[in-house]
């Protein structure tokens, strides 16, 4: 009995030490695809992220950057000037970004499914404009890139293959993330992201534009 307690303390022990070691990794990741739009989520606008999106733009062989997120200043469904997505298209023109081809995409706030809302606003850009795109890349920050990849997938179906950018994490060290209340609060907040986008039934539409 002793042995299977033993036994099991140390595999829970090796579990949890996999975790830790492992699960930034996983959520941070940066698998892009040969896209035509980029996407930048608007709330990392006051990023390094915001920056690094710039780069990628101006190197990239994008035709559209489509700036896409809601309120910044919790005002409900208002759509006022403090929105993420015109903040961040803001700070892509001071950053050199031609500003003929930002598309700015702005989401009313919502209180739950925000990701998600903002995919399925670009999808029906999409379809609005009658853009052509068999791919898109989303650039956002860190660890969130994995629950951004799931749900822009979910949203734009099979027809469209989408990549993802995980931009550079300020708020703590994601190689120690453990060492800090701040790493510690965002790797459990986006792991649980992560399987919301993952496994929840979502809805098919959001009372998003459309």
């Amino acid at each position: 009995m002793r042995h299977r307690f033993a036994l099991l303390g140390l595999t829970t022990l090796f579990a949890g030490l996999a975790f830790v070691l492992t699960i930034n990794d996983f959520l941070a990741i940066s698998r892009p695809v040969d896209a035509n739009i980029l996407v930048v989520e608007g709330w990392i606008w006051n990023s390094t992220a915001i920056r690094e999106a710039s780069v990628e733009f101006n190197r990239g062989h994008y035709t559209w950057l489509v700036t896409v997120g809601g309120s910044v200043s919790g005002s409900g469904e208002t759509l006022t000037d403090d929105n993420s997505a015109e903040l961040a298209a803001r700070q892509l023109r001071e950053l050199g970004v031609d500003e003929n081809l930002i598309v700015v995409l702005r989401v009313p706030d919502m209180t739950r499914h925000r990701s998600y809302a903002s995919a399925l606003t670009l999808r029906n850009w999409l379809a609005r404009s009658q853009t052509r795109t068999t791919a898109v890349n989303v650039f956002t920050v860190g660890a969130h890139a994995r629950k951004s990849l799931v749900l822009f997938k979910r949203a734009l179906g099979p027809s469209t293959k989408v990549g993802v950018f995980a931009g550079t994490e300020d708020g703590f060290d994601p190689n120690r993330w453990w060492m800090s209340a701040r790493g510690t609060y965002v790797i459990a907040r986006k792991t649980l992201g992560y399987l919301y986008a993952a496994f929840w039934p979502l809805p098919e539409s959001l009372p998003v534009s459309s």
